[in-house]
């Protein structure tokens, strides 16, 4: 089986993973469990319409056998979600490792139900690395090859599920690791296609400040005019000391532990109420009703005034420069109605929707801009070939 392109966000929540076009989400939870545990977790062929609820995955670690459960039927384990407390170092993160196995596990299963063994080319391999985390090394190529390294390589492992199990043998021809937030200029300016977009003309002339909010951290970017890439290490910048998962579990550690017992629990009711702007809890057992607004929005409202705060005071620039502000990621999709909200009380309507940017689909931003990379590398690797022949 041939891979043309395979590209992979492993957000602190959530995975976002395409391969050959097709584009799939991962929680991204991962448990390792005993070949014992393993025996005993199923007790039926699972179907294949359930497969991304129970993947588990097996990978030999030197000479040692580990078994982890990954995605959905992770996230229900008490340890399945650890390192969503904290920062975690990409590249040496063993949730991404399984997640990223469980990705290509997870694709194949669906595509190829009937498989039990396949060797797998991937011809490009791309994935991302946030501004904070290369800004620990001391080049920012230095953290980024580190990265692309972890992936360019020859491993086998295999998917245990009941009724889809298959062995893997896996190639990756090239891969390469980019920067979260500065990457996805590259889908501002093209589409999926390659075609350049209409409205990338209002970049022509504007710095771009790239505002890149996940669950982990605040990434920030300043891109010259075109949409052209940043030009030193001064024109990245990262917030980690307040994080939309660390301040959300705060919330519920002091406020809301009677109503939620994990982090991911409330994270869900507020994603699943974020759209009414209504967070009412209605109690699994009396159905009784509790209205949560007042105590969850004002917690949103603070969030987004300091987060816009460091993205407006994040770079300098000259009287006279334009600059448009453009706001992508998970957390700024999610809270996009509070977002706009303050920068209109701050800046007045017109500015806002002058300068202001919140693209459709914004959390998805940088996997289609990872996307666009990917067949850029295919056309000119294509291009090269012909002219050698």
């Amino acid at each position: 089986m041939n891979i043309s392109y395979w590209v992979a966000d492993f957000g602190n929540a959530l995975g976002q993973q395409m391969i050959d076009g097709h584009y799939f989400e991962m929680p991204s939870s991962i448990s390792e469990i005993t070949e014992k545990e393993f025996n005993g977790l199923f007790a039926n062929h699972i179907a294949i319409d359930k497969v991304e609820e129970h993947l588990v995955i097996k990978w030999i670690d030197e000479e040692t056998a580990r078994y982890f459960m990954a995605g959905k039927r992770a996230q229900t384990e008490l340890l399945g979600n650890a390192h969503i407390y904290s920062l975690h170092d990409k590249t040496n993160s063993m949730t991404v490792w399984v997640t990223w196995m469980a990705g290509l596990a997870l694709y194949h299963a669906t595509k190829f139900p009937e498989s039990t063994e396949v060797h797998v080319n991937v011809e490009y391999f791309g994935t991302l690395l946030p501004v904070w985390l290369v800004k620990k090394a001391a080049s920012f190529r230095e953290k980024l090859s580190v990265m692309a390294a972890k992936f360019q390589t020859d491993v086998s492992f295999e998917l245990l599920t009941p009724g889809l199990a298959r062995t893997f043998h896996v190639s990756v021809q090239q891969s390469e690791s980019r920067i979260e937030g500065e990457n996805a200029r590259h889908a501002l300016k093209y589409d999926l296609e390659g075609n350049q977009r209409d409205d990338a003309k209002r970049y022509h002339t504007a710095f771009v400040v790239m505002n890149d909010m996940g669950g982990q951290s605040q990434d920030l970017c300043k891109l010259q005019p075109g949409l052209s890439a940043a030009q030193t290490a001064d024109d990245f910048s990262s917030s980690t000391d307040q994080s939309y998962l660390s301040l959300i579990e705060k919330l519920r550690s002091d406020k809301l532990m009677d109503y939620f017992q994990s982090l991911r629990e409330l994270e869900r009711f507020i994603l699943t109420h974020i759209q009414s702007r209504k967070f009412v809890y209605r109690h699994p057992i009396t159905h009784q009703d509790t209205d949560l607004t007042d105590i969850i929005v004002p917690v949103l409202q603070d969030f987004c005034e300091v987060a816009l705060q460091k993205a407006l005071q994040s770079f300098s620039f000259r009287q006279g420069d334009e600059v448009i502000y453009v706001h992508i990621g998970g957390v700024n999709e999610l809270l996009q109605y509070y977002m706009q909200e303050y920068l209109v009380g701050l800046l007045g309507k017109e500015v806002v929707d002058k300068y202001h940017v919140f693209p459709q689909d914004s959390r998805k931003l940088n996997i289609y801009a990872s996307a666009i990379v990917a067949k850029n590398y295919l056309k000119r690797q294509a291009e090269k070939a012909n002219r050698a022949e």
